[in-house]
């Protein structure tokens, strides 16, 4: 593999139908074969052709079962297998969290969910006693670049460039998988599953176009068919999307000092009316958003960055041994009767250097 072939994002998929929704999308695909002691990994290899210049470099994976502990599992199983990743986004499915009281935060099926500066809610994570249950998930905020990306996702959406529309018309154009008809969208009572509640009108959604929300996401290993709790979820956390990997991702990605970032398409209300029909659309309108963000974000290995004017200097995790020993032996040889403020340097005081930071340990000088 190429210095340039070296995957800078992963991406981790639960089902096949997802995993197929972001393979379409991809270009120049390859399957990689990642040897291990126990059992070899298998991966795909693909790439987002910039529109300034340049391409980043995806590496996709599906999970052998659904739940955070495997999704977590194989995040860490990413990382080592490939060092150069600096990001991993969860893409796929997963039950919205509707809210007919209030149609800005009114998340309908078809819809897509991302990540917001909380991230995600484990809410399996809890104190139980005799008389409550009360969650007490851990913050993981998801990748500041990628979560800098998707708010100028959401500002060039004010000026109507919704650049993830495309691809959901070429990814179900290829797939022959169709949106489904608005009245299968039934959202039910939480408390009296024969009663219909109409949907509100919202005067900013787009006619059969998915509206995007950013937000928390709630997860945990429940297959969720329970408004109930839905519903509390949303009243206490502020959830809009609750599925069943991406606090694996989040844990994992944070304790390896890696990014994350979940991307959701809403298939259900997480209510006794659960069924398949919408999850196929679901995951290629999360894919879809997932290719839109990546084409978004400019490639620091292109030479034609368009209108990007991108630094060429080298970054502090670039600088190697070579370059820090240099510049030691460089400022070892400066006088130091040229910094009025400092001390001559005590016997066994050493001089320290990195990329960023020039620490000298000295005593300090008392002015008279």
């Amino acid at each position: 593999m190429h210095a340039h072939e070296f995957p800078t994002i992963g991406v981790i998929t639960a089902l096949p139908k997802e995993y197929a929704a972001v393979e379409i999308l991809l270009e120049n695909t390859k399957g990689i074969l990642v040897p291990n002691k126990r059992t070899d990994r298998r991966y795909l290899l693909g790439e987002v052709p910039l529109p300034q210049g340049g391409k980043h470099v995806v590496v996709l994976a599906l999970l052998p079962h659904m739940g955070t502990n495997m999704a977590g599992v194989w995040a860490v199983h990413m990382l080592e297998d490939f060092p150069s990743l600096q990001d991993i986004i969860m893409v796929g499915i997963a039950g919205g969290v509707p809210y007919p009281e209030n149609p800005d935060e009114h998340v309908r099926l078809g819809d897509i969910v991302v990540s917001g500066d909380y991230g995600v809610i484990q809410y399996d994570f809890v104190k139980e006693t005799i008389r409550e249950r009360t969650p007490r998930p851990f913050p993981r905020p998801p990748s500041p670049s990628l979560l800098h990306s998707v708010k100028l996702l959401q500002a060039a959406e004010i000026k109507r460039e919704r650049p993830w529309l495309p691809f959901i018309d070429q990814a179900t154009s290829q797939l022959h998988i169709f949106r489904p008809p608005a009245e299968t969208d039934v959202l039910v009572s939480s408390t009296d599953p024969k009663k219909i509640v109409p949907h509100p009108e919202d005067k900013k959604r787009y006619l059969d176009r998915p509206s995007v929300f950013i937000g928390r996401i709630a997860a945990s290993n429940t297959l969720l068919k329970n408004p109930r709790l839905r519903d509390k979820l949303r009243n206490q956390f502020g959830v809009k999307a609750i599925e069943m990997e991406s606090s694996g991702i989040a844990d994992a990605t944070w304790d390896n000092r890696a990014g994350y970032l979940a991307i959701r398409g809403i298939c259900d209300y997480c209510d006794t009316h659960k069924s398949d029909a919408w999850q196929e659309y679901a995951a290629i309108v999360a894919a879809s958003y997932l290719r839109a963000l990546l084409a978004s974000i400019p490639s620091k290995e292109s030479d034609n960055a368009g209108d990007f004017n991108v630094y060429k200097g080298i970054s502090s995790r670039q600088a190697n041994t070579i370059d820090i020993e240099a510049a030691q032996r460089k400022l070892a040889q400066l006088p130091l009767d040229t910094i009025p403020e400092v001390a001559p340097l005590p016997p066994g005081s050493r001089i320290l250097f990195s990329p960023t930071l020039i620490l000298l340990v000295v005593r300090q000088t008392c002015k008279p």
